[in-house]
């Protein structure tokens, strides 16, 4: 009998180890699948990797709308670097409505997380190219004015960072009220261990071939759904962590938020549409809109988008976010409606339980490096591939089905944009 225990026990222990093989074999060896595409060479052309020749480009397609339509502005917003970063600049390109009647504004926004600005980039000039011609300004969009918003974190852009060179998350800064910076993540400590190490990044050490089960067992404990709320939130008390939300405004949106108030002011209705990459399905664009408390923004939503699958951010999947971009625009405003929208171009699969490891491993691999340095330049150069991968894949057919998806909801939003109504007078 003894025997036998001891041979089940055994079996069990191997079965055991076969199994953490497994797992750590398919979490090495992570990823994710792309949509096979017909090569296109046109759509890959709107891809330009560095921040100057980005915005060089969006420039010169300003320049060229300027000499088509009257009124245009272009404004800038110079973000100073500590680090030598030169040439870095919000820019805004406005469009007023050739009819002269201001009933909505558009506002297409890139680069929020500077590491998703060339994904973004690319499809803002898109825009500009393809819908922004005079038989669209003269007809479903005459009485709509258009903001370009281009490399809202430009040194993330410049540097491959998500974050600001204060490591501040943009999108969980932005707020009208300082009594943001004092809000309390209460589940951030629980993670914190986990997600901030100290140290240099090794990429090959022990402990980051097992986080998955590390991450795994903290799941099991807490729930994916508290986990994901805890670390993706925000929080205002860790500055070398990740999802910082900074202790104040940051400059460039405090410079920023005086150029937009005229503008915004002068419409009853505002639309922005914030390009991100990152979250969700791999190639996918996904669609996502924090659930309006408002019926009339809902409804607005649901006719610029008529068609199109909207992801409202609800049940066990989501998750919810201080400080967000799309929401501080709606608060500049003085009255009016503004309808907030986010396009997010799925890279990891991080819907489903390991992508979300997986981006959430190198996320915090990449910030330590920052931090604490890197154990090799290895280690640096694999984790920094890593990083730029997950927020700007280098595969053509997921850049190809980023543009393909991009013309048909953009082509959807010029259809159907006038159809929205409501907002009260501007001013």
């Amino acid at each position: 009998m003894i025997r036998w225990i001891k041979r089940v026990a055994g079996a069990m222990a191997l079965l055991v180890l076969a199994a953490l093989a497994f797992s750590t074999w398919q979490y090495g060896t992570y990823a994710p699948r792309d949509t096979p595409m017909p090569r296109d060479e046109a759509a890959l052309a709107w891809y330009i990797d560095d921040y100057a020749g980005a915005r060089r480009d969006f420039l010169a397609r300003g320049r060229l709308l300027a000499e088509l339509f009257e009124g245009v502005q272009h404004f800038e917003i110079p973000v100073a670097s500590r680090s030598g970063v030169d040439g870095l600049a919000v820019d805004g390109l406005y469009i007023p409505p050739p009819s002269g009647q201001r009933h909505r504004l558009l506002i297409v926004s890139s680069g929020v997380h500077g590491v998703e600005g060339p994904a973004g980039s690319a499809v803002q000039r898109l825009f500009m190219h393809e819908f922004l011609r005079p038989e669209n300004l003269a007809g479903p969009l005459a009485e709509t004015g258009i903001l370009l918003l281009h490399a809202v974190n430009p040194y993330g852009f410049a540097t491959w960072r998500r974050f600001t060179e204060n490591n501040v998350d943009l999108n969980r800064n932005a707020s009208t009220d300082e009594a943001l910076y004092r809000t309390v993540n209460a589940g951030y400590p629980l993670v914190d261990p986990l997600i901030n190490p100290a140290g240099p990044a090794d990429a090959g050490s022990l402990g980051n071939r097992l986080f998955h089960l590390r991450a795994a067992a903290m799941i099991a404990r807490h729930g994916m759904p508290a986990l994901r709320q805890a670390v993706l939130q925000g929080q205002y008390q860790v500055p070398q962590g990740i999802y910082f939300g900074g202790r104040a405004l940051e400059p460039q949106l405090q410079a920023l938020a005086p150029r937009l108030r005229p503008i915004l002011d002068a419409y009853p209705l505002s639309m922005v549409i914030d390009l991100h990459t990152g979250y969700g399905a791999r190639g996918t664009l996904h669609l996502f809109i924090d659930p309006p408390a408002d019926p009339r923004v809902r409804q607005g939503l649901e006719t610029a988008f008529a068609g199109q699958a909207i992801d409202w951010a609800s049940g066990s999947g989501f998750y919810t976010v201080t400080g967000d971009f799309v929401g501080w625009l709606g608060k500049l405003r003085r009255g009016g409606l503004h309808l907030p929208a986010v396009f997010e171009y799925g890279t990891m699969d991080s819907q489903k339980t390991l992508g979300a490891i997986r981006s959430l491993h190198v996320t915090l691999l990449e910030n330590q490096g920052v931090q604490h340095g890197y154990a090799s330049p290895a280690d640096q150069a694999r984790i920094e591939r890593d990083y730029r991968e997950m927020f700007y894949p280098s595969a053509p057919d997921w850049r190809v089905k980023v543009i393909h998806d991009s013309r048909a909801m953009l082509g959807t939003v010029v259809a159907d944009w006038q159809r929205v109504g409501g907002g009260g007078e501007g001013r």
